[in-house]
């Protein structure tokens, strides 16, 4: 898996609808965290070592009436494996509301990936303020919504003030301890990052069903992460919201529960800061002063002989001198961390830039594909309306369209006779939690639909290999782009990771039901993931098909981080 070098891991931001003084709360509720885990939190203004590889930054802002504005606690923990950064910020406004925002950053010292979980205070600031998302209050538990409050929970889905997931929880038919224990842990750790709904009985299912639609709705047992700009009417617009049925959340054997919440933190950190928090500026107020204090106490001294005042003068500028050193170390890390921040956003832009370039001509190529399509069908209804075949020429079924997720797509494998999908079920679904999960699924579709059709060309007598069939040409063919074609791996990559690549074949191509399988299809080229198709060309073996071996995240290369 290729790793992200952003050193942003998690970030919330809390909108507090009434708070005359957020301030207190928040230097309260952070003292706390910090006295558990250093046993002292230093309140003054500054820079405060709190250990050898920790120190504490207290800031705050003021306006020119001499009210508090904002304050931001810094935490920074300089250790061997990482630089770990935990910023609180809080800011008011003026019409009595604030804005709280918990961030972590982290900056590894090597190439090892580092575990990140999102800080305990957020938990605490949640329970404490009473926040809110448009309309919606954000708990720490699901808000319980029998019948009548359906139509409250509606006009939370579409209000188009919310910024944050909504997660909707529909009771199961009969009780179960499994589902109730994963749900109630989903919901904790989706606490600050989205508002949490639990339809109570089979009434209330009916009735959000009835209110949101057939597409929209949530079965009995199922979990929907509603994201923002819910709209009803579109069916279109439900594959966006992703859901979880009651099967998969009561068997113990699939994990896929943990994604929402890893889904919905993601979508908080991802999402931009508000302008009152990203224009936020702390000037270095306690350190200016600390200094003219210390040089006009200098200034002030008589010049005299005496040696105890010489000494007593050479001990403030030793002090001076010590304040200004530690003052420019703190800058210097700070300005360090700072560009490393920079060069990862420069990443990041870059790596956008070229995938909305791969998007572009995927979306300009399927637009192809289309029109050559309709072309085509027009041209045989033509002809069959010409030999008087008027019924043919009208499809009374419409065909089945694209899947909107990897869980879909599996259950449509059986549509696909020229190939034999051996692959993991489970390392395909994780994708699903992927913000590209659609895109991913469409053309893994198309790669499958793909792969099909140059089996069933095989059958008919097509000679030559996958890469030769994709630049044939043949009539009503599906192909694949060659550059997201890789027929073979380098030889690096096989000497140190070629066990990676043996996965499950029928046992008439190998007794050990394993086999090799190099050639792949690219589902993306940028960021964590980009998932890969490996597959076994065997339409001259023994089962006359194509073995697709693996769909899943990017396997470990040469150019893995």
């Amino acid at each position: 898996m290729i790793l992200s070098t952003n050193p942003l891991a998690h970030r919330t931001v809390l909108t507090v609808p009434h708070a005359e003084n957020p301030f207190q709360g928040v230097r309260r509720i952070s003292a706390r965290w910090l006295t558990g885990k250093f046993g002292s939190a230093p309140s003054a203004s500054g820079h405060h070592r709190l250990d050898e590889v920790s120190v504490l930054t207290n800031q705050a802002s003021y306006l020119t009436s001499g009210a508090e504005h904002a304050i931001r606690l810094q935490l920074r923990e300089d250790k061997a494996e990482a630089t770990w950064r935990t910023t609180i910020t809080a800011v008011a406004a003026d019409d009595t509301s604030a804005l709280l925002s918990v961030s972590l950053e982290v900056f590894p010292n090597g190439s090892t990936p580092l575990p990140s979980a999102r800080p305990r205070l957020v938990c605490d600031l949640v329970q404490e303020f009473k926040p809110v998302d448009g309309p919606a209050p954000l708990a720490l538990k699901a808000h319980d919504t029998g019948s009548e409050g359906v139509d409250a929970l509606i006009d939370v889905l579409c209000d188009p003030a919310r910024r944050m997931p909504v997660i909707v929880a529909a009771q199961p038919l009969r009780p179960n301890p499994l589902w109730s224990q994963r749900i109630g842990a989903v919901m904790r750790d989706c606490a600050g990052a989205a508002s949490l709904y639990l339809l109570t009985d089979a009434e209330t299912v009916d009735a959000f069903r009835a209110a949101i639609g057939e597409h929209h709705r949530v079965a009995p047992g199922s979990v929907r992460t509603f994201l923002p700009e819910v709209d009803p009417a579109w069916p279109d617009d439900a594959p966006r919201h992703r859901f979880l049925t009651v099967a998969r959340l009561g068997d113990p054997q699939d994990h896929a529960w943990r994604g929402l919440a890893r889904t919905v933190q993601r979508l908080s950190t991802e999402a931009p800061l508000p302008d009152a928090l990203r224009s936020l500026s702390f000037p270095d107020d306690d350190g200016h002063r600390r200094r003219e204090e210390r040089q006009a106490a200098l200034a002030a001294a008589r010049p005299t002989g005496e040696l105890a005042k010489m000494r007593t003068d050479v001990e403030e500028l030793r002090a001076l001198l010590a304040q200004a050193d530690e003052e420019l170390k703190e800058a210097s890390r700070t300005a360090d961390l700072s560009t490393r921040t920079i060069s990862s956003l420069e990443d990041q832009l870059h790596a956008a830039a070229a995938r909305a370039d791969e998007d572009m001509e995927e979306a300009l190529r399927a637009l192809d594909d289309v029109e050559r399509a309709r072309a085509e069908a027009n041209t045989l209804r033509r002809r069959l309306r010409e030999a008087g075949r008027y019924e043919d020429a009208v499809l009374v079924e419409q065909p089945s369209g694209t899947p909107d997720s990897f869980e879909e797509l599996w259950d449509r494998l059986d549509a696909f006779e020229g190939i034999l999908v051996t692959a993991d079920k489970g390392k395909a679904l994780q994708l699903d939690e992927a913000e590209r999960a659609r895109v991913w699924t469409a053309k893994a579709w198309n790669a499958l639909r793909a792969l099909d059709s140059y089996a069933d060309a095989a059958k008919e007598g097509f000679n030559g290999g996958f890469h030769q069939y994709c630049t044939a040409g043949r009539p009503g063919s599906v192909t694949w782009p060659l550059k997201q074609l890789a027929t073979a791996e380098s030889e690096s990559t096989m000497n140190k990771w070629g066990t990676e690549r043996l996965f499950t074949v029928p046992s008439e191509i190998d007794p050990s039901e394993r086999k090799e399988m190099q050639a792949h299809l690219k589902l993306d080229s940028k960021g964590s993931a980009s998932p890969r198709v490996y597959f076994l060309d065997d339409t001259k073996g023994p089962t006359g098909r194509v073995i697709v071996g693996y769909i899943g995240t990017h396997l470990t290369n040469t150019k893995t981080n």
